[in-house]
């Protein structure tokens, strides 16, 4: 006999979406351990949201290494995200200004 706490785990683990989940929960804890970002989180499947201050420079280097970021977190082959940069001074003032963008793809 299966024990209910085993089985719920098996199940966990043979769904797709809740393993494909766990790699943007990866993404986003590994985000944020970078000094210069304030805030991030996935507003859909294929958008990450990135804030941080503004330097007066564009961020879409750091959105492309983000990239890779996200390479490491597990991101499988065939997905893609939009990575957005944006303004987090701008964003507590009730403003958006996007300042970096990079379309990540795995192939």
């Amino acid at each position: 006999m299966i024990r209910p706490v085993a089985f719920a785990i098996a199940l966990m683990l043979a769904n797709g979406p809740v393993s494909a989940q766990d790699w943007r929960d990866t993404a986003t804890e590994l985000v944020i351990q970078e000094k210069s970002v304030v805030d991030d989180m996935f507003t859909q499947r294929i958008s990450l949201w990135v804030s941080m201050l503004d330097d007066g420079t564009r961020r879409d280097g750091f959105a492309s290494y983000l990239c890779m970021v996200l390479f490491d977190a597990g991101m499988q082959p065939g997905d893609f995200v939009v990575i957005k940069i944006w303004d987090a001074a701008a964003i507590a003032r009730e403003e958006i200004k996007e300042i970096g963008r990079y379309e990540c793809a795995r192939k």
